[in-house]
């Protein structure tokens, strides 16, 4: 990512306040909830939420790990809307930076789901690529096998998830020193039994050491910071890869989310489009029916939740372990495949998914029930 804010304006889940409540949300230090994330092609961000005073505070740390003279801090307040999700309006950047206006022309939405992670998408004149973040947690959080999804680099480079690394199975295992990390990794092409371009066991990552918190770092030998991380107790895992590697978003396996899950559910959350050149992240709405097919629309105001006349049409082809293949038919009837991490939090659903459009552009969904 290059140092300029087209960072923000070029991803792993603030999710839907109509999740949960004021009396739902994290109340830990004062009712603060901390969340740390990623941002393609590869930047980390710390938010809190004072849910006493509905301020903000973030921490934008653009792609330079261990070096925090660069980090810009950004404050403001937030308030519900209509349609369930969060804007978040900056009032104050430190320092000051004439490319992230305190004017009221730049902030944020975001969709909140308390205890578990936020989604965050820059608007207004920083309007750009989605922000996945994930709930403080603790050390204990950690390991386990876990469904990824690939956040795209989003800085320019052409990603096809077709045929590149899109999602797969990482587990990590507690050792003396930390955690090691294993697992495999796979193309879309792979789902719905594909031809399978990429098939290949995830190798030579260093050791994950965890910090505080349920934050992870990953070192080189000569202890440059390679990858930060965050999970959670509700089992959500973001991974940031550093820059120009994108991230990953993920979902920690399980045998208990089925199809029956999804039947007369409604779905709430973003897409994010790293290749679109206008409005990268878009609020979108996802509706199933009971026969297992999904209908999935654009919010065209997401003040008020008004969606758009066409959609996109979801089918599941089965759900293993809380990854489920499945198909989406575009409004000209072309046929993609999709793959997408499930979860089910404290009484929310979570579905964090790849596909790509019919020119073959990628998308990333992350999206909660509503």
């Amino acid at each position: 990512m290059t140092k300029t804010i087209h960072t923000l304006s070029t991803l792993l889940l603030v999710f839907a306040m109509s999740c949960g409540s004021d009396s739902d949300v994290n109340k830990s230090e004062a009712n603060i909830s901390r969340f740390k994330g990623t941002q393609s092609p590869g930047d980390v961000w710390d938010w809190e939420l004072n849910h006493d005073e509905n301020t903000f505070s973030t921490v934008w740390d653009y792609g330079t790990f261990d070096d925090e003279t660069d980090d810009i801090t950004i404050e403001g307040t937030f308030t519900t809307l209509g349609s369930g999700y969060l804007k978040a309006t900056i009032t104050q950047v430190t320092p000051p930076n004439a490319e992230i206006p305190a004017d009221g022309t730049a902030w944020f939405y975001a969709m909140h789901l308390p205890n578990v992670a936020m989604i965050v998408k820059p608007e207004g004149s920083i309007k750009g690529d989605m922000i996945s973040t994930v709930a403080a947690g603790d050390c204990a959080d950690v390991a386990g096998d876990y469904n990824y999804i690939m956040i795209a680099p989003g800085n320019g480079e052409a990603f096809d998830p077709a045929t590149e690394e899109a999602y797969g199975v990482a587990t990590f295992v507690q050792e003396s020193n930390g955690f090691s990390i294993h697992g495999d990794k796979y193309s879309l092409d792979c789902a719905n039994g594909g031809p399978c371009t990429v098939d290949t066991g995830i190798t030579g990552l260093p050791t994950a050491e965890c910090i505080e918190n349920g934050t992870v770092s990953i070192s080189s030998d000569d202890n440059a910071t390679l990858v930060k991380g965050q999970f959670t107790g509700a089992g959500v895992m973001m991974l940031d890869l550093g820059f120009g590697n994108g991230g990953v978003l993920a979902a920690k396996r399980n045998s208990t989310f089925t199809q029956a899950d999804l039947v007369n559910e409604e779905f709430i959350g973003f897409a994010y489009l790293p290749a679109n050149n206008n409005d990268k992240t878009v609020p979108v709405n996802l509706t199933w029916s009971n026969d297992g097919t999904g209908i999935g629309k654009a919010m065209t105001n997401i003040t008020t939740g008004e969606l758009a006349a066409d959609g996109v049409t979801f089918e599941i082809t089965g759900i293993t372990n809380g990854l489920a293949n499945g198909t989406l038919t575009h409004s000209d009837l072309t046929v993609t495949t999709f793959v997408a991490a499930m979860i089910e939090s404290e009484g929310s659903k979570i579905m964090i998914g790849s596909s790509y459009d019919q020119d073959g552009n990628a998308f990333i969904l992350v999206l909660v029930k509503k």
